[in-house]
């Protein structure tokens, strides 16, 4: 399986945020039947149905393992069902393992799917599962820690080694929420926002104010993904771009932050751990910084997304939040991040904000991005992570194959 070998043909998605009344199996066939019907095909083409794990879903997430989406959406020419859970890391895992089977020859025309709907649980219940979720039981829990404390001291630590402002911090929030005011799926797509707003909400974990925080919140999309040659002959007739998979790189680092590996736990130079995975997938791509025309990054916590901008090779290590601050990574800049505002504007759907942030990419590659387009974009890169920065994945796109 090299370059080039797998393509994506068509996406579907429904809007990010709290809907009570919509149900995630719903959710799922929806957006299942919207990807087939973006990708030009039939039902009956697809012969692998794979979906993502929802977060806190026991009775979707058995359904899912018991084959009932193939079923439900009429895909009757199903070979393979599968779920597959990595946390934030999903989307990369289901990739690959769409990859694989379409590389077996078992199956060629493979649906990915993934819901996730919150909103059925209490504020409490949510926070008392991502209170302890990616922490250690024994010896952080009981003292406080909590995804966002973990990500307040990172920032902290990066703030003093880099010297990066909050005011910087506040801007990559700001710039989000500039990309998801053009996205209509996005949550937070009716207000701008200012960096004196972020900085003037409310303190939630020092120095992290409620606007630098994700929102939990419902959503899903799915994608297919085939055969480039197969992907070539299709959208022969649809008039789609095949966008196609060109590369990935990937690092682990930790299951608990205190067991985090040296480059990692050294937030000066957490560039360090990011690099190898960065350079092993340009190095795939037979690309550089230099031929990316997007940075689709999920980083969930504004820190988290200057970390990996410092790894991309695009700007001098610490200096990405000068270069947001400058505006350069917002609407018509010259390095435009996370076109769809990622977890921070766009909303956090469990383990699919990876998602959320490919399918992203895939229409940005096809010309489909509507408002939020990136003129002449030819190739990019994106990236998820899970649990408590364990790991990280990137991958190149693109809509040919240099």
């Amino acid at each position: 399986m090299g370059k080039g070998d797998f393509a994506i043909i068509g996406t579907g998605e429904v809007p990010c945020g709290i809907y009570p009344e919509r149900s995630e199996f719903e959710i799922a066939y929806t957006v299942a039947r919207n990807a087939v019907k973006d990708a030009g095909i039939d039902m009956k083409d697809v012969d692998a149905v794979l979906t993502a794990v929802h977060i806190m879903g026991a009775e979707y997430n058995t359904e899912m393992f018991f084959g009932h989406l193939p079923e439900a959406i009429g895909a009757k020419n199903n070979k393979i069902f599968a779920s597959t859970v990595s946390g934030g890391g999903s989307s990369h895992s289901i990739l690959m393992t769409a990859e694989g089977i379409i590389g077996s020859g078992e199956a060629d025309t493979v649906l990915v799917v993934h819901a996730q709907r919150f909103s059925q649980f209490t504020p409490n219940e949510q926070t008392k599962y991502f209170a302890a979720a990616g922490s250690s039981l024994e010896w952080e829990v009981p003292y406080g820690m909590t995804y966002n404390a973990l990500s307040a001291m990172i920032t902290n630590a990066y703030m003093e080694y880099t010297g990066t402002t909050i005011e910087q911090i506040a801007a990559h929030c700001v710039a989000c929420r500039k990309w998801a005011f053009l996205q209509p799926n996005a949550m937070f797509n009716k207000k701008q926002i200012t960096v004196e707003d972020v900085l003037k909400s409310k303190m939630v974990s020092a120095p992290l104010t409620a606007l630098m925080c994700n929102v939990l919140c419902d959503g899903g999309s799915a994608y297919i993904i085939t055969s480039a040659e197969k992907a070539r002959k299709i959208c022969a007739k649809t008039g789609n771009r095949p966008v196609y998979l060109l590369g990935h790189g990937s690092r682990y680092s930790h299951r608990f932050i205190t067991s985090a590996v040296p480059s990692f736990r050294d937030m000066g130079k957490m560039h360090k751990f990011l690099a190898p995975a960065v350079k092993e997938v340009y190095e795939k791509a037979g690309l550089g910084p230099e031929d990316m025309n997007i940075f689709e990054i999920y980083g969930a916590y504004p820190v988290l997304g200057l970390m990996i901008m410092d790894s991309l090779g695009f700007i001098e290590p610490g200096k990405s939040g000068a270069l947001i601050e400058s505006g350069e990574t917002s609407p018509g800049g010259k390095y435009p991040v996370s076109t769809n505002g990622e977890a921070l504007s766009f909303g956090h759907t469990g383990t699919g904000v990876g998602f959320s942030v490919f399918i992203e990419s895939v229409r940005q590659l096809q010309g489909k991005a509507g408002k939020a387009q990136v003129p002449n974009a030819k190739f990019l890169i994106t990236d998820c992570g899970g649990g408590a920065y364990a790991d990280i994945h990137f991958t190149i796109m693109g809509n040919e194959i240099p």
